[in-house]
């Protein structure tokens, strides 16, 4: 029994930190869409100028502050599920998640990232010389 409530513990875990991933990484868009005062120009200028080197830099800060923060309140639920060193526990499936979200940046992620991360540029161009090519 204590074996299941684990797998599904980490489950749990696993799952939160997806979604505290994604609700970092929308806080984020917000709150850099507050600084250009929500205007489509300053966007555009922004990723014309976002080095994917940084890109990378936060897409891996992301990742780590959303397992951290899972990771701590998987910790509470399994004190409050009664096993003994919930915080080693804790600590073991942290590491685990870390080992196998490294594995797979390196495997596909990276490059992923950076493909997707490159079109904008293009996007971005594409939809400049449109709207330049419309006010002609």
């Amino acid at each position: 029994m204590w074996l299941l409530l684990l797998i599904a513990i980490i489950g749990l875990k696993t799952l939160l930190c997806k979604g505290l991933a994604m609700g970092i990484f929308l806080l984020a868009l917000w709150r850099k869409g507050r600084q250009l005062s929500f205007a489509s120009d300053a966007w555009d200028r922004f990723f014309l100028s976002l080095p994917a080197a940084r890109v990378q830099r936060y897409a891996i800060g992301i990742y780590l502050a959303a397992a951290v923060i899972s990771s701590v309140i998987s910790c509470c639920i399994l004190e409050l599920a009664g096993y003994r060193h919930s915080l080693g526990i804790a600590v073991l499936i942290f590491i685990g998640g870390l080992a196998i979200t490294a594995y797979q940046w390196h495997k596909k992620g990276r490059e992923y990232l950076l493909k997707r991360y490159q079109e904008i540029p293009k996007i971005i161009l594409e939809r400049k010389e449109r709207e330049h090519s419309e006010n002609e």
